[in-house]
């Protein structure tokens, strides 16, 4: 009987060890499944999100912007605020998504051709992502617009103050007014790049428009990384206010304007002999900081 008992309480034992190290292999294996499949699922959503996030502060920053170009009042700084990056998970192995907010002085430029080559030099803002599992995005206001550019291409999300005014149509010539506001932006005090996962803030300080006319213009040239955003804006503006689009740079007698993409950084709107085009250009200079700091005039 004792050989019995004491052969009872040794399987007893060798059951209570199985069955530990079954379910710490249970655990893990749940742990691992966990970690391989879902985190990166739950990270890559995370990141999404704070992508939508980063593009709503943006077209906050452009309304901010808009609305103290409409203004016109110095010495009223405005914060937007900009979420650079997002959070690791709890008690998991994951990445933590980083970001960079740049400041680009003269990074775009805007000649208008007529009798004389007139060329205006533009800072940008520029928000790019570190994504540890999200396709990265960058986010730049440029010009007036607001621009997403990615791996597969770049396309505008908001668009400049752009217009145009059919005065009159003949049978022989077209007169146009286009109306062009771009925005300016420029660095004052402060940093000019910041880097990391918090929230920091952009400050935008109003201070001048320069408003010239500019008669009988032949091309409108950007000078910009994101041609395609560009070349797609312009020709669905001009077409939708009924001007005839020209594949190529030879007009016929009822096509008023082209684009030319053939140099790698721009993108030329050209106009037809056959219509008399006149431009309102509005150059609108906003003084920007990047980071907590004191704004001041410029």
């Amino acid at each position: 009987m004792k050989k019995l008992r004491k052969l009872k309480n040794s399987d007893e034992g060798v059951v209570g060890i199985i069955i530990a190290f079954l379910l710490t292999g249970l655990i893990v294996v749940v742990i691992s499944i966990i970690q391989t499949v879902y985190v990166p699922k739950w990270m890559e959503q995370a990141e999404a999100e704070h992508m939508e996030v980063v593009a709503d502060q943006f077209s906050q920053l452009k309304f901010a912007i808009d609305t103290q170009s409409a203004i016109k009042q110095k010495d009223t700084p405005i914060s937007t605020p900009i979420t650079l990056g997002s959070k690791e998970l709890p008690f998991l192995m994951s990445s933590r998504a980083y970001g960079f907010l740049d400041l680009y002085p003269d990074e775009c430029t805007v000649t208008i051709d007529d009798s004389e080559n007139k060329t205006y030099s533009l800072g940008v803002i520029k928000y790019s992502s570190a994504n540890a599992y999200y396709l990265n995005q960058v986010y730049i206001f440029e010009a007036g617009a607001v621009i997403l550019s990615q791996s597969q291409g770049n396309t505008m999300l908001i668009k400049p103050a752009f217009s145009v005014m059919n005065n009159s149509v003949t049978s022989t010539r077209k007169n146009l007014s286009l109306s062009f506001s771009i925005t300016n932006i420029k660095k004052i005090g402060g940093k000019r790049s910041i880097h990391g996962y918090g929230v920091y803030p952009i400050q935008t300080n109003y201070s001048k428009t320069n408003t010239i006319y500019i008669t009988d213009i032949k091309n409108i040239c950007i000078n910009t990384n994101y041609r395609d955003a560009w070349q797609k804006f312009f020709k669905n503006t001009l077409i939708n206010s009924h001007l005839v689009y020209s594949p190529d740079d030879y007009f016929s007698l009822i096509e008023d304007f082209s684009i030319n993409m053939d140099n790698i950084d721009k993108v030329i709107v050209k106009f037809s002999d056959s219509i008399n085009v006149d431009l309102t250009m509005n150059i609108i200079d906003i003084g920007v900081q990047i980071a907590p700091g004191l704004i001041e005039n410029c």
